[in-house]
């Protein structure tokens, strides 16, 4: 089971992370990434992005 739970999305340069505290700024930084405690409430913070940005949930091992 992951412990935490990030937002994510993909780019031609590799993946970028919904930061922390921000509702639509990207980070290439992982450790700069706004972790959830589960799927369930990374995905929900996916959804209510705009539908253009593409992002989903990315478990963190």
């Amino acid at each position: 089971m992951a412990s935490s739970v990030v937002v994510a999305r993909t780019k031609p340069d590799g993946i970028e992370y919904l930061e922390e505290g921000a509702r639509t700024v990207w980070t290439q930084i992982s450790e700069r990434a706004q972790q959830f405690p589960n799927v369930r409430e990374a995905t929900r913070a996916a959804m209510r992005l705009p539908s253009r940005l593409r992002a989903y949930a990315l478990p963190i091992q």
